[in-house]
């Protein structure tokens, strides 16, 4: 009786579904952790850059019926969506944002029980199990988890695909599968359009294996029905954007950009472009060729970077070769907030070893072991293996590899399987030559070659955290961030900039003023802090001949800046030249004319202009009853899309 309770209980813990509801559990815990602990976090309430965006488009969503701005969508719109469904679940602010982080974090969870099913598929049980564990206890990536971007979603997406890619192939005739499979990559893509190279990777291996086994014409029939899954979630996006804009622009129009900040010859291969004084270059430098809409910048850059690939094809090789080996690379390549910042923080993330210097090595050394033993371990190596060129054609950071750690993992535990099986069969030589593999690769993925650790400016996370300080109205921790993130880089000009800003805030006029002189200093091209000095000098009652010249100085760079442009004009007022102010109003009117109605920045630079104007009519200065009507038109331009003007 004893021996028969025995095996039932054997049976019973060797349950598949047991152990994955296990797995589940397991990395459900320090989520939870995780989540109780950054609540104190200032980001966790008030998020910047990218999750701030994003966040104000889920806003934008559900005041235009889930339409969004009248542009083509500038992101990838599924993670938006997401977001909006969250505002529009619960009313509260505090309580959409929590309910966001925490579905995040038990997404991370189910799929490292996903990675599980993924790994007992193709290696058996014992691998699944350890990879689920080792992606339960991923440091980087409980952390990715827990932040306001796409990341946790577009994982739980690429793992499902994988395991649905995974059983088609092994039930190839069954074609609902194949459009399962189709339709959740298609769902991937509007979360992370460049993996959709998954895509081809998979129907190349349908075409090899396909025909086969089913025939040739049942094989195309099955390629059919993958590529009607994939478009069928893309296709309502792509109407959307086409209807909004007449043009044709399948998922958004952040591709050319994102490509372009990978390929051009001052390129490093890792750093995007930051908020402040580099942003508004690469704003204007599309404004000056007349690039009005977000579609036509997104052709611009996009044209840029096949530029730099057709005319110096050499260094974009080298670029290439450098950005694959930071895919690589155990250090976190931070394009927001970085996990370092995190990992000082927060006990929990500190208390978990395990990062990808841990699960690189081992990861690598199971591709060469074991990832062409079968069908399925080939499909997973080229699942991983495609995912590191659909990064390295843009720019590498750290969480881009978090799509396909749930492959790496099951790969690195392949390898401690394989190993141990190596010594209980007393294969001493196998077993030593794989511990030099990994020993290699681990040299590999923890080596510095190119110094991105050391070039990472150590005053960002102080940046960002002021940012967030900004936004939650606490002003005077906002200035002391600023201030750290100066005296760690004199050389940032954004930095100085908000600093400055702060210290306007706070009542400190001149040190204000000489902070933002500095940033102006560093940067004489940066126009919007010139217009605050120009603000400044003009609600003190300062002379204006500096301001007049550092104006002149940051328009030759971007000579169509609304705001400088209206900015100089009341500073012109101000000193009698009434002809010269009358000429940057209409040049101020002439660019917002041109503007298109979903810019972001429209009702800002109307507000600004229109400023000017009352200035430049209580000064009695004529303007042309064009300049009148224009700025009428842009009103109504506003108006009918739902934007009120300031």
């Amino acid at each position: 009786m004893l021996s028969s309770r025995f095996q039932r209980l054997r049976g019973w813990v060797s349950d598949w579904r047991l152990q994955l509801c296990a797995v589940v559990a397991v990395a459900a815990v320090p989520r939870l952790v995780y989540l109780h602990q950054i609540q104190d976090w200032p980001f966790f309430y008030y998020p910047i850059l990218d999750s701030r965006t994003q966040w104000k488009w889920a806003g934008i969503l559900l005041q235009t019926s889930l339409i969004g701005n009248p542009e083509v969508l500038a992101k990838a719109p599924l993670y938006t969506y997401f977001l909006a469904l969250n505002q529009w679940t619960l009313e509260s602010r505090e309580a959409s944002l929590y309910s966001a982080y925490l579905l995040q974090l038990l997404m991370g969870a189910l799929t490292c029980g996903l990675t599980y099913l993924v790994g007992r598929r193709v290696y058996g049980a014992a691998v699944g199990l350890i990879a689920g564990l080792l992606l339960a206890i991923y440091s980087p990536g409980i952390y990715r988890d827990g932040q306001l971007l796409d990341t946790a979603l577009a994982t739980l997406l690429a793992t499902g695909f994988l395991l649905l890619a995974l059983r088609a192939f092994r039930s190839p005739q069954e074609r609902g599968i194949w459009f399962a499979a189709g339709l959740v990559l298609g769902l991937l893509g509007l979360a992370r359009p460049n993996l959709l190279l998954l895509a081809a990777t998979t129907v190349v291996m349908m075409l090899i294996w396909l025909p086969r086994e089913l025939g040739r014409r049942s094989a195309w029939a099955a390629i059919a029905v993958f590529a009607a899954g994939i478009v069928l979630p893309i296709v309502p996006v792509t109407a959307r954007n086409y209807l909004i804009v007449r043009r044709f622009a399948p998922i958004s129009t952040t591709g050319g950009i994102n490509l372009y900040t990978g390929n051009n010859p001052r390129s490093d291969g890792y750093s995007p472009i930051p908020s402040g004084i580099a942003w508004e270059r690469t704003w204007h430098e599309a404004m000056s060729q007349g690039r009005m809409s977000s579609a036509s910048q997104d052709a611009y850059w996009r044209g840029r970077a096949i530029q730099f690939l057709r005319e110096q094809p050499r260094a974009a090789l080298r670029l290439m070769g450098k950005k694959i080996y930071l895919y690589w690379n155990a250090y976190e390549i931070p394009n927001n907030l970085s996990y370092q910042w995190g990992r000082e923080h927060s006990s929990l993330l500190r208390a978990m070893p395990l990062t990808f210097a841990v699960i690189g090595p081992l990861g690598l050394a199971g591709i060469l072991l074991g990832g062409w033993r079968s069908r399925d371990a080939w499909f997973l190596a080229l699942f991983a293996l495609t995912q590191v060129l659909a990064v390295a054609v843009f720019f590498v950071a750290g969480r881009y590899r978090m799509f396909a750690l749930p492959a790496l993992s099951v790969f690195a535990a392949f390898t401690l399987v394989e190993m141990l099986r190596m010594l209980r069969g007393r294969r001493l030589g196998r077993t030593i030559a794989s511990l030099a593999l990994v020993a290699a690769f681990a040299m590999f993925v923890t080596s510095d070659a190119y110094g991105v650790r050391r070039n990472r400016g150590a005053n960002r996370d102080e940046y960002y955290l002021g940012q967030s300080y900004v936004l939650a109205g606490e002003h005077g921790k906002a200035k002391e961030a600023f201030k750290w993130a100066a005296q760690q880089d004199p050389e940032d000009a954004d930095a100085y900039a908000l600093l400055g800003q702060m210290e306007v805030v706070t009542g400190e006029p001149e040190a204000a003023a000489r902070n933002l002189k500095r940033a102006l200093q560093l940067a004489p091209d940066f126009a919007m802090t010139a217009v605050r000095v120009a603000s400044l000098h003009l609600d003190q009652g300062w002379p204006l001949d500096e301001v007049d010249v550092l104006l002149g100085t940051a328009l030759e760079h971007q000579p169509r800046n609304v705001f400088g442009l209206a900015m100089l004009a009341r500073v012109k007022i101000r000193l009698g030249d009434h002809q010269e102010a009358r000429r940057h109003i209409e040049a101020a009117v002439a660019v917002i004319s041109g503007t298109h109605p979903g810019d972001t920045r429209l009702p800002h630079s109307y507000e600004a202009t229109r400023m000017a104007l009352v200035e430049a009519q209580e000064a009695g200065i004529e303007l042309p009853p064009s300049t009148w009507e224009a700025m009428r038109a842009i009103q109504q331009r506003l108006l009918a899309v739902g934007v009120r003007p300031l």
